[in-house]
């Protein structure tokens, strides 16, 4: 009998549940989901070590934070079951009243939260299966690799996931159920359905003053994110955020008494049909529950900012890769960073070299600095694996600063910029290379040739950061002293990769003349960096492998070798010792291409799951409460259908209710969220030329799409509860 009447009652509770079900449900179906993605490499061609990498660290990194999720999920299914129990206490009174003892009620709602948790459980893994078939393709695509064998791919490691979070889930709800009933006196289950938050009326004038001070206080604090950038963890940051915090409190302290105080002086607007109880009622629940509309508010504009930034970040770090990848491989030489004494001279790094590590430099002066002929000589396999190559040296001219150009250019601040950008360039030594040597590079890409007059330098950038300055200084056909000879800038800006790197990293680099190269050699100058961009005999992971191979043969990990940086640089299962010449590291396009798809699909799936998560639990929390407004006031409700109200005055007055109430929070976090794009977008998103209107869009197509669903769930539940309350005479 008891289970037939738990049976009973979920049948019959079937729109009080539907919130609760519905969260259970887009919870479980995520969890599974996006633990699920591990398994999904058995349908791809995994060509490199680095690529089998990256299913290892996304499935990591989205179990570390299923952690978070399931302590969210938890609270959120726990208050939303709050509300249920809440709304049956005149129920479970009757129980008791009809002779029940204490067990049998706890039976009984032992029953329904099983059987509840059940039926979720088994549609959200059934949704969650479904997901995750789709989250292959998306991994495909954002991979960017073949899917060569389609089949549907179970995981039973996300299964055992999902269910022991879940369980132990159900198991808390179950037991919060039953220390509710079981410590919640007779009288307090029959006098439930006549309590109600008592209405908290503030005085409009001090609400005026709030609500205009709210603004003040948030307009400052936009304007000092703005400014910060969303960049630098400084105090500018700090005072944005707090202020943010407390101008977004005191507006929904101050909201409900503001509106009062403006609509009951417009009466045209004020008094027509059930606007005044319309009004009233929003009023009140925003007075009681302004905490939680904060609460509710921070966590949407992190929902709506951390996906719409998120998939920014990923074309940051990611696009472009093609074009900053040229070469199957580059070797660099990171042969010497900061001189201890006198950096003026030109023979100043030779000497500290010298003094310091003079093994070293004996070999390399010996080879001329030529990487490419050292190699082949010295490492076994490396002709082999490699069948072209060309080297680009790049020389600090001692006592040459691009602060020195500008200012003989006579450019002005506003020409450069960004204040950070023209703030550490002015500082930055002046960094050439030969024009023969860069041509080299230009043409194992396939790419046109540059030529250069005798006395003409040619800047040379492709980074978004620095491009304006680029382009000021290029066309201030400014003049300087390079290797006893004076160079004139040319007009224009040169746009090429001069070696693999993870984006376009070729910043401010100025092309000269061979022989002004040769008179800085000349005056004791070494190379600040070589490069060595390579191209296979065999393209792809055999590549990589053939010249991994190569070097760890010739450069064992652990050995001392002249000028050791002490630790080892790894690609794939070989690893070899670095050293500040020939080889400090290594950079292979296959590499990068896989680190780049790692970290867009990892980004994409964290802001995807994180950015879900807060959208669902901040949705749910909105309808609990709507929930619960419209069940504490099934009184009121009653008396307006016995005044006259009919049925679709009553609907239209719970439809504006529960469309402000969630309204309220979604528009204010926007308008943070806006901010914080926008400072985003004058800092991270421009220096690398990303436009992110796409992500903001997709961004509020999801927010809309969760939003609403949660909306109409809550508007249906709370019209049946009132159709219901309507019903009793």
């Amino acid at each position: 009998m008891l289970l037939k009447l738990a049976l009973r009652n979920i049948r019959r509770s079937v729109r009080d549940y539907a919130v609760y079900f519905v969260t259970l449900v887009m919870g479980v179906a995520v969890f599974y989901a996006f633990n699920s993605i591990g398994s999904q490499s058995v349908l791809f061609d995994l060509e490199s070590s680095a690529a089998e990498k990256t299913f290892d660290m996304v499935t990591y990194f989205m179990g570390l934070f299923s952690v978070v999720v399931a302590c969210v999920l938890a609270f959120l299914v726990i208050y939303a079951n709050r509300f249920l129990i809440r709304r049956r206490r005149h129920e479970f009174g009757m129980y008791f009243m009809l002779g029940m003892r204490g067990r049998e009620v706890s039976f009984i709602v032992i029953v329904e939260t099983v059987v509840v948790g059940l039926v979720s459980l088994a549609v959200g893994l059934a949704v969650g299966f479904a997901l995750s078939q789709g989250l292959s393709f998306a991994t495909a695509s954002l991979f960017a690799i073949p899917m060569t064998r389609y089949q549907f791919v179970f995981s039973s490691d996300a299964l055992a996931a999902t269910l022991a979070c879940f369980v132990v889930l159900f198991v808390l709800v179950g037991l919060f159920n039953l220390v509710t009933v079981g410590r919640t006196k007779l009288i307090d289950l029959f006098t439930a359905h006549v309590r109600n938050e008592r209405n908290v009326v503030r005085n409009p004038w001090v609400c005026l003053v709030g609500f205009v001070a709210s603004i003040g206080i948030l307009a400052v604090a936009y304007d000092r994110c703005i400014k910060n950038g969303l960049v630098m963890f400084d105090e500018q940051f700090l005072l944005a955020t707090v202020l943010m915090l407390v101008g977004t409190l005191l507006l929904f302290w101050s909201l409900s008494g503001f509106v009062i105080a403006v609509l009951t002086r417009a009466r045209g607007v004020y008094l027509r049909g059930l606007v005044p109880f319309t009004v009233r009622q929003i009023a009140s629940k925003v007075n009681t529950a302004f905490l939680s509309l904060w609460v509710v508010c921070v966590m949407l504009f992190f929902a709506i900012t951390t996906f719409s930034c998120g998939m920014g970040l990923v074309q940051a770090f990611t696009d472009g890769a093609e074009a900053a990848n040229p070469y199957d491989a580059t070797l660099s030489a990171q042969i010497i960073g900061e001189v201890e004494g006198d950096a003026s001279s030109q023979d100043a790094r030779a000497r500290y070299l010298e003094e310091n590590y003079p093994e070293l430099y004996a070999e390399a002066t010996a080879a001329d600095w030529d990487l490419g002929a050292y190699l082949a000589e010295h490492v076994p396999g490396f002709s082999d694996a490699v069948s072209q190559w060309a080297q680009v040296d790049t020389y600090e001219v001692a006592g040459l600063t691009f602060g020195d150009l500008i200012d003989a250019a006579g450019l002005e601040d506003a020409a450069l910029g960004r204040e950070d950008v023209r703030d550490s360039m002015r500082t930055q030594q002046v960094q050439v290379s030969g024009v023969s040597q860069v041509n080299d590079a230009l043409a194992l890409q396939g790419l046109d040739l540059l030529n250069l007059e005798e006395n003409q330098m040619l800047l040379a950038n492709n980074a978004d950061i620095s491009a304006q300055a680029a382009q000021a200084l290029a066309e201030s056909g400014v003049a300087c002293t390079v290797g006893g000879r004076e160079l004139t800038m040319r007009p224009e800006v040169a746009d090429f990769q001069i070696q693999d790197h993870m984006m376009e990293a070729t910043i401010m680099l100025i092309v000269v003349p061979d022989d002004v190269v040769e008179a800085l050699r000349d005056e004791g100058a070494i190379p600040w960096t070589s490069v060595l961009d390579v191209s296979y005999v065999e393209a792809g992971a055999a590549g990589d492998a053939a010249l991994s191979e190569a070097l760890a043969a010739a450069y064992p990990t652990g050995t001392e070798l002249p000028g050791s940086l002490g630790e080892g640089y790894a690609s794939g299962e070989v690893s070899y010792e670095r050293t500040l010449w020939p080889v400090s590291q290594v950079i292979t396009r296959q590499d990068m291409m896989d680190q780049g798809s790692s970290l867009r699909m990892l980004i994409t799936f964290l802001a995807i799951y994180i950015g879900f998560v807060l959208l669902i639990t901040t949705a749910a929390v909105l309808a609990i409460q709507q929930l619960s407004e419209a069940s504490d006031s099934e009184a009121r409700y009653r008396m307006l259908s016995r005044l006259g109200c009919d049925a679709s005055m009553l609907n239209r007055s719970l439809f504006v209710q529960v469309l402000v109430y969630f309204l309220a929070p979604l528009v204010v976090a926007a308008c943070h969220s806006a901010c914080a794009i926008v400072a985003m977008r004058e800092t991270l998103f421009s220096a690398f030329g990303i436009d992110a209107t796409s992500s903001i869009v997709a961004a509020a197509l999801f927010t809309a799409a969760v939003y609403g669903v949660y909306f109409l769930v809550t508007y249906f539940a709370s019209r049946s509860l009132v159709r219901q309350a309507v019903a009793v005479r």
